[in-house]
């Protein structure tokens, strides 16, 4: 069982990694729903990384362990479905990501460890709207609509997988 919660560890830091990428060497600036997909991420990293290091062959833990990964990659989904039809509005019709949503990461950044990391990752500097996140032609948004989709899938798997001991 292990296994699969360090896999989904290694997955969100890839999937950071990748938005780093796209921000340092792409250029792409990340708006407030990136920012909280990033902040979701992170939060399924740390508890994939604590369920890797203190699940035991327990029934119960395993299974809590998956029903919390579950509820950050549903949260993470549908904050990028969200995202998927915000961009698909017409510019003029669009609505912003969320009254209030830029104050409210704000805030809970400023609860964490301050420094250059934790600016360049939680720190928005564009708009939902503005259409200037694209990577090859395609909204961003939409291109990580199906890894979220793949990722609540795996870990709703994950949650009703029957666990056995020799996949410890």
């Amino acid at each position: 069982m292990r296994i699969y919660f360090f896999a989904v560890f290694i997955f969100c830091i890839f999937m950071l990694g990748a938005a780093l990428f796209l921000q340092l060497v792409m250029g792409l600036q990340p708006c407030p729903l990136c920012v909280l997909q990033r902040m979701i991420l992170s939060v399924i990293a740390v508890l994939a990384l604590l369920a890797t290091i203190l699940t035991t062959r327990d029934g119960w833990l395993p299974r809590l362990w998956s029903l919390l990964l579950f509820l950050g990659g549903a949260a993470s989904l549908g904050v990028s479905i969200y995202q998927v039809w915000l961009v698909s509005q017409p510019k003029e019709a669009a609505a912003s990501c969320g009254p209030g949503l830029e104050v409210a990461i704000d805030k809970a950044v400023a609860y964490l460890p301050q420094g250059e990391w934790t600016e360049l990752l939680y720190r928005s500097t564009a708009s939902c709207t503005d259409g200037l996140s694209k990577f090859f032609g395609i909204e961003v948004a939409v291109l990580t609509l199906p890894v979220f989709i793949v990722l609540a899938l795996f870990l709703l798997w994950l949650l009703f997988k029957r666990y056995d001991e020799y996949y410890y």
